[in-house]
């Protein structure tokens, strides 16, 4: 099995992910970093964007995030964002009919996630 690294990907109401992965790829607010297993320690604020995680050197999992803040180990990863949505598990029409009755903010980050899917 080849090594991992713990990732948590935290929003203010749930855990939406938690588990070990090969890499990460996350949208720094000064570009696209990638965190492997036995990165640098890192802080580093997020900006509105895709989240890339993978697994056997393809990506296994897209999560569109509202920006936030990136607390980099080497053992793990936590991303703590306001928002974020799985890409995997959304379809257009859902989240068409979710930003009709969603706040101004939260449209605007349901219109992103729209675009991405």
């Amino acid at each position: 099995m080849a090594e991992t690294t713990k990732m948590e990907l935290v929003t203010p109401g749930r855990v939406v992910v938690n588990k070990p992965v090969e890499m990460v790829v996350i949208p720094g607010s000064e570009g696209v970093f990638g965190v492997l297993p036995r990165h640098s320690a890192l802080l580093a604020n997020l900006q509105r964007g895709v989240v890339e995680v993978y697994e056997g050197g393809k990506v296994i999992d897209r999560l569109m995030i509202d920006g936030g803040i990136a607390d980099v180990t080497p053992d793990s990863v936590t991303i703590l964002t306001e928002r974020a949505e799985d890409l995997n598990k959304s379809n257009t029409q859902e989240i068409g009919e979710r930003a009709k009755a969603a706040s101004e903010a939260e449209a605007d980050f349901l219109k992103y996630v729209e675009a991405a899917l």
